[in-house]
Order: C-alpha cells, then sequence, then structure tokens
C-alpha cells in the first residue's frame, strides 16, 4: 500500500561548490533534518556521491527532490551537473524515485509570496518554519562571497516546492 504523498519522506539535495545540502521533510513545513555537509577535494563528486549513499541509507527517503540541472536555464557548473547525474543514476539504481525542478518552477512556487530572489525565498522559508529562523543568512553585498547556509534553504525550497506542485491538502506558501 502507498501511504499518502504527504507522508513519504522527502530528501531534498542542493550541491554547491563546497558540498552538499540537504532538507529532509515529512510533510510540508514539517522538516527532519538538514545540513550543508561540507566536501573537501580530492574527488568531490565521488565524496559528495557517497554522502548522498550514506544519507540514504540512514534517513530512508521515498522521494529524492533535486534542481533539474538539464534545463536550458541552469547556471550550474559542469562538476555540479555531473554531480547530480551520479545521484540520479544512484537513485534509478536503488528504486528511489527521484523529481527534478527547475529554478523557474522553484521561483514561481514563491512568487505568490511575494519573494523573486533567493534571499527572499529563504526569508519566507525561515518565517513558515521557526526551526530555520535562526539560520538565516545576512543579505549578501556585492563583494562577499555567498553564504553556505543559503544552500540549506536552496534545499528546503526544493523540498516546498515539491510539495505544492503533488496533490493534497496543505500546501505550502
Amino acid at each position: 500500500m502507498r501511504r499518502h504523498s504527504h507522508d513519504e519522506l522527502v530528501l531534498a539535495l542542493y550541491p554547491t561548490a563546497r558540498g552538499i545540502a540537504y532538507a529532509l521533510f515529512s510533510a510540508p513545513l514539517t522538516p527532519l533534518d538538514w545540513e550543508h555537509r561540507r566536501i573537501r577535494i580530492p574527488d568531490k563528486n565521488v565524496r559528495s556521491l557517497e554522502t548522498v549513499k550514506r544519507l540514504c541509507a540512514s534517513l530512508q527517503p521515498d522521494i529524492l527532490v533535486m534542481e533539474d540541472v538539464l534545463d536550458p536555464s541552469c547556471r550550474r557548473s559542469p562538476r555540479v551537473r555531473r554531480l547530480c547525474a551520479l545521484i540520479a543514476s544512484f537513485a534509478e539504481a536503488e528504486g528511489l524515485t527521484l523529481v527534478l525542478y527547475s529554478r523557474a518552477t522553484v521561483r514561481g512556487t514563491f512568487r505568490e509570496a511575494g519573494a523573486i530572489t533567493r534571499h527572499e525565498i529563504a526569508q519566507i522559508i525561515g518565517s513558515m518554519i521557526p526551526a530555520f529562523s535562526h539560520r538565516l543568512p545576512r543579505l549578501k553585498k556585492p563583494w562577499q562571497s555567498e553564504d553556505h547556509r543559503l544552500a540549506i534553504f536552496e534545499a528546503a525550497a526544493l523540498a516546498l516546492t515539491h510539495y505544492a506542485t503533488v496533490p493534497g491538502d496543505d500546501k505550502p506558501p
């Protein structure tokens, strides 16, 4: 018997240049676990894939959610694109459901709440999920590098986009 889509564990993954961020949700607005794991060279993709395998083994998600790096508007690096392909192959081999959302789809999900930029989306998520509110990064100045905590909000945005697009009673933003 298949559980209702909002009863499934959704693991959203967001690979970055520094590592991989994830957010595990049991229902909309109900995160169970989240983190940004820093991966150092050598072999970032191999080590990142090992991290994903360990996460899947310990967290037992029903659905993996990631950004659609094949979307023409995607601006991810070639290394991150290869990592996403490796994760997709792993998900297929393990029989995990993999769902991909473009950046435009994520933005569209949060547009109704008045959020367009990544930072605005993070602020909306922080206001909706109290556990994330203290992790909100400050607005980046043009000369600053991006705060690694923003990647956790990117993963959460992917999970919330998934919940907003699947049939169910309670939809986020």
